[in-house]
């Protein structure tokens, strides 16, 4: 009976043609971004050989977040949302013309590429903000597991494509040449969201002063315990995952010493097991509960880091990869379904900018140092550290009431 619910759920948001737009423009935009994540870390070892710059460069795309966060989630909830999601894609297909001139006229000063990644997080945050503010606007609350399911399957199976795609790409002549195909990409997203009709009850309100209106935002937040208890826990999660999926790109061309061409195709590996967790993720949590289930994601996820501290040959990787993708993909639809389910539509973007920034709030701290700790104990000690730190929140987790939701 559940099944057949889901199927007609399922089958009523794709003639949900707002929906339908959202998720190809999504599409399009998450094969871009892939693209992209894996492109630069790459660019920024083969210019420089450094962990540490690396490192540094993902913190610069990580503190936007952290610092406009809840400015953003206010101001979303603020103006017209079709218009500001317009913008963000616009903004930064631009940028990415400009990064593409960087590399191409072999620019080897740093602080401009720090400055365009920070952009780039900037316009990329006010994005998602509002795409999970117009999640919630055109799409039911029966709907929204479902929805956030097929987001995630969506986002899971780019994780395949983006990185086979990106393989291609580091064949080309030249480097920048990826950067000149995700800005196109881009614009075509931009295109497609220009058909976007929202309802008639998608207004932009104005009523109170900014800071009264994040003062709104921050009082619900903190009156509602749950969202509040889960906001600490993912707090620490963010911070493994973050630093492991940069580190072992790394890991990957030092220690086993594999080409960039072979690494984007192997990163593919955590896109299959997130495929695989998009597909069950709904009939695991009426199992076991959303709250269960995202506390099981820690463990299954120490395994995973495990099992790259372990890693020796390309074999192991892939396995190691395919665990840390499959509980990464049910972590992120708990996660994020959880906070829709707890927030009223009017608040959404005040909520999503709020917990938004405490997701990432240790993100940038532990990114930074992360590339210290490589070049000083090597990417294993990486590997331990988030293991042990998902083994941990995973026992702190079960002794709280989440726990039993």
């Amino acid at each position: 009976m559940t099944l057949q619910v889901s199927r007609v759920q399922s089958i009523g948001l794709w003639k949900n043609k707002s929906f339908s737009i959202l998720l190809a423009s999504t599409f399009l935009l998450s094969i871009a971004n892939k693209i992209y994540e894996l492109l630069l870390p790459l660019v920024m070892y083969e210019l420089t050989r450094s962990s540490v710059v690396v490192s540094s460069m993902r913190t610069a795309e990580l503190l936007p977040n952290l610092l406009f966060g809840i400015f953003i989630g206010v101001m979303v909830d603020r103006v017209n949302k079709k218009r500001w999601v317009l913008w963000m894609i616009g903004c930064q297909a631009i940028l990415l013309l400009g990064m593409a001139y960087l590399i191409k006229t072999n620019t080897t000063l740093l602080f401009p590429y720090y400055t365009i990644g920070f952009l780039l997080m900037t316009f990329s945050y006010g994005y998602f903000n509002a795409q999970v503010s117009l999640i919630k606007t055109t799409v039911h609350s029966s709907q929204l597991t479902a929805a956030n399911a097929k987001f995630s399957f969506m986002d899971t199976f780019v994780t395949i494509m983006g990185p086979m795609i990106s393989g291609f790409i580091l064949l080309l002549p030249f480097l920048y040449d990826g950067l000149w195909i995700t800005s196109i990409v881009y614009f075509i997203a931009f295109l497609l969201l220009t058909q976007i009709k929202l309802p008639v009850m998608e207004t932009v309100s104005k009523k109170q002063p900014f800071f009264k209106d994040l003062k709104t935002g921050w009082v619900f937040f903190m009156n509602n315990k749950p969202l509040l208890t889960m906001t600490m826990f993912i707090i620490f999660l963010n911070c493994s995952f973050t630093v492991v999926s940069t580190m072992v790109i790394i890991f990957a061309k030092e220690e086993l010493n594999m080409s960039s061409s072979m690494i984007a195709i192997v990163m593919s590996a955590s896109g299959i097991g997130g495929i695989m967790a998009s597909n069950v993720v709904a009939r695991l949590r009426e199992r076991y509960g959303i709250g269960k289930l995202f506390g099981l994601t820690a463990i299954w996820n120490a395994i995973g880091y495990l099992g790259l501290f372990f890693t020796e040959n390309t074999y192991f990787l892939v396995i190691s990869l395919f665990i840390v993708g499959f509980a990464g993909a049910i972590y992120g639809v708990c996660a994020y379904t959880f906070r829709l389910e707890q927030t009223p539509a009017d608040l959404i973007g005040k909520i999503s900018g709020i917990t938004g920034t405490l997701f990432r709030l240790g993100m940038p701290v532990a990114m930074y140092f992360s590339g210290y700790v490589v070049e000083w104990w090597g990417t294993s000690t990486v590997f331990i550290s988030a293991c042990l730190l998902n083994i941990v929140v995973f026992i702190v987790y079960t002794r709280t009431y989440l726990w039993r939701m």
